[in-house]
């Protein structure tokens, strides 16, 4: 099996003109606002718009906007790994099965446990992916330099969120997994399979802990944070 997966694929993505570059920040999706969107455009270059999502060229990175669940991300960043992409940070939002972490709240992703489709392809027989711990590091010295807190967790990623049960619940919780979205195993995948850096902050934007589903991406302390912590990282 380990042969088949490092075979060469028939399909190879072509290098992405005008955005050539190291730096990639992903952006699955945005807040009612499009705060992020907003600020995106005021620096941007180059916009392109891939079918699956925007590439958007800045300064000294690209950023991979709107690219929701773990197949459209990945079509997109093969592209950006062939264009020369050697480090790629995720600034998501995902759901909290914890109840000590809430809405509005900042989680560096420690490891990612792999329920989406889309990883088994590049590892079969992993299921817990990891961020690079040097791009993490980096990551939460900056929000350190700016006197910012936040959580650090495990989280599962999903391509099913509307079969999230009270049993799946349990169980993610007895194996101590906090947050879920729908991309990051994936994303951690592909930077594995292509020895590049991978790294995820989440914000919180709903509750699953207690097996009701409290929404929370019209909540005024959400909005906030996504300015204090995912601008920096734009700008």
């Amino acid at each position: 099996m380990k042969k088949k997966l490092y075979e060469k694929s028939i399909l190879k993505p072509k290098p992405i003109k005008d955005f050539m570059g190291k730096n990639v920040v992903y952006i699955p999706c945005d807040s009612p606002s499009r705060i992020l969107q907003k600020t995106i455009k005021k620096s941007a270059s180059k916009e392109k718009n891939t079918g699956f999502g925007y590439f958007y060229l800045l300064k000294n990175k690209i950023i991979l906007y709107l690219s929701l669940g773990a197949p459209s991300a990945i079509l997109s960043l093969e592209g950006l790994v062939a264009s020369g992409a050697q480090e790629i940070i995720i600034l998501g939002f995902c759901g909290s099965l914890n109840p000590k972490y809430k809405i509005g709240n900042a989680v560096s992703i420690s490891k990612a446990l792999s329920e989406e489709g889309t990883s088994k392809h590049y590892f079969s027989r992993k299921r817990i992916f990891y961020p690079s711990s040097t791009l993490k590091n980096r990551v939460e010295r900056i929000l350190h330099s700016m006197n910012l807190p936040y959580l650090n967790g495990a989280l599962v990623s999903t391509d099913a969120p509307y079969r999230e049960t009270k049993s799946w619940l349990g169980e993610k919780q007895k194996k101590g997994i906090n947050c879920v979205d729908m991309e990051t195993s994936a994303v951690f995948a592909l930077a594995k399979y292509h020895s590049i850096q991978a790294a995820a902050l989440m914000i919180i934007s709903d509750e699953l802990s207690s097996g009701v589903w409290k929404k929370g991406f019209h909540n005024p302390e959400l909005e906030e944070n996504i300015k204090k912590y995912f601008i920096p990282f734009i700008n």
